[in-house]
């Protein structure tokens, strides 16, 4: 109807004409009608009332398709969806008969409907139900991701309880024979003690050469008996400090599961009430351990070897540099004070779980003085305090953080500074 109908040649009806307040004569040509040119009779003007029926009609038109596309799309069109869709007036003819897109929907009341309010605002509502959903469902994945870790802390742990129980048994069986070498290295001393004492008498007596040979092998076979005690001290100490070893990490695993269990713990109630997670992965490698340490340090203070020396570190257990890092800080915090906290910073560390030493040998640093040297504020101060951490060969097994403990006097300011993490630097083994 309208221009649309007029563009493609349909004229308006008699009705709309009738409405206009014209005759059937009106119905014909579009040209005015004439009389004869005998008669003085003037000829009949177009009624300008036709083409204001028109637009009204063009109007109603248009609102009716209006209205219809927002029955049958539950939203507000655009001009550019009209032009695009053939079954819909084109955009320029609803332009040319409201002036604009935009007063054409207000002529339609479009843009205050409350119909189109509360459509709106479901839609929002069922957009916040759907992250919803989903912000559950990734806290449901994270949740399960927690308890797989747990499950796995709580198995290492298992598996350190076992290892620990078979270190004691054989430290057992290797105290039992210590004991059983102890008891044949006295022996054979009370034996060799009668052997020179009857060896003295005879040769007092005379020469015995079968004697003097008895006696050689009684010392031969006490020598062989204090080498063989030598070792076995030697194992026992090394399972001693194994087990010292094992005994931290179980606790440290404990710790790990315990903090993994309230994680969850939390997890779950934040999946009841929606709250995030405030945790945080484990560093993946011990360069990212040394920044993390360093970002959130209260004292100490990291120098430039620290972080060279780290992300040369093969170690396979980052989390455990970090961990032992935070103790350093804590440490430090102590050390900052300079009437001191009432012990030595060896017995504070041991308290809390380090393998803490208080310098290393003058041979190791004599031999190697560059190792055990770092720079602090431009000026280079020795390595000796450090920490051990892991147990058995190779770097991807242990590692040593070297520290520079100044007390103030010197040329850098008082506090503890880290000088070199990751492997372990040479001394008078290697």
């Amino acid at each position: 109807m309208g221009k649309r109908a007029r563009r493609k040649g349909i004229e308006p009806d008699d009705s709309v004409r009738e409405l206009a307040g014209l005759g059937p004569a009106a119905a014909g040509k579009a040209e005015p009608a004439v009389t004869d040119p005998a008669d003085d009779t003037v000829a009949l003007e177009p009624d300008g009332r036709l083409r204001e029926v028109s637009l009204l009609v063009e109007e109603v038109d248009y609102v009716y398709q209006l209205y219809r596309w927002i029955i049958l799309t539950g939203s507000v069109p655009k001009a550019q969806e009209w032009l695009k869709k053939e079954p819909w007036p084109h955009p320029d003819y609803v332009i040319d008969v409201f002036g604009s897109w935009e007063k054409f929907l207000a002529h339609a009341h479009v843009t205050t409907s409350p119909l189109l309010a509360r459509l709106r605002a479901a839609d929002a509502a069922e957009k916040d139900v759907a992250a919803g959903r989903k912000q559950v469902e990734k806290e449901l994945a994270r949740v399960e991701d927690l308890r797989r870790q747990v499950q796995t802390a709580r198995l290492a742990r298992e598996a350190a309880e076992a290892a620990r129980g078979d270190e004691r048994s054989r430290a057992d069986r290797l105290q039992r024979a210590l004991d059983a070498a102890e008891t044949r290295a006295a022996a054979a001393e009370a034996r060799l003690h009668e052997r020179t004492a009857a060896l003295d008498a005879a040769a007092a007596a005379g020469p015995d050469t079968a004697a003097d040979e008895r006696a050689a092998a009684l010392a031969d076979e006490l020598d062989a008996v204090r080498a063989h005690r030598e070792e076995l001290l030697r194992q026992a100490e090394e399972l001693r400090e194994q087990a010292v070893q094992d005994a931290k990490t179980i606790n440290r695993l404990s710790t790990v599961l315990a903090e993994q269990g309230d994680a969850g713990a939390s997890a779950e109630g934040a999946d009841a009430s929606g709250g995030p997670d405030a945790g945080a992965d484990p560093p993946a490698t011990v360069a990212e351990a040394v920044e993390r340490a360093a970002a959130s340090a209260q004292a100490l203070r990291f120098t430039d070897d620290a972080f060279t020396s780290a992300a040369d570190s093969p170690y396979r257990r980052p989390a455990e540099i970090l961990e032992t890092l935070r103790t350093l800080d804590e440490l430090a915090v102590l050390h900052a004070d300079p009437d001191g906290f009432g012990r030595s910073l060896t017995q504070a560390a041991t308290e809390r779980g380090l393998t803490y030493k208080h310098d290393v040998s003058e041979t190791a640093r004599s031999r190697h003085p560059h190792e055990y040297s770092t720079t602090v504020d431009g000026h280079r101060v020795d390595l000796g305090p450090h920490v051990a951490l892991g147990s058995g060969s190779g770097a991807g097994f242990i590692a040593r953080i070297y520290l520079h403990v100044a007390d103030g006097s010197g040329d850098v300011p008082r506090g503890m500074y880290v000088g070199h993490v990751g492997r372990h630097l040479p001394d008078t083994t290697t």
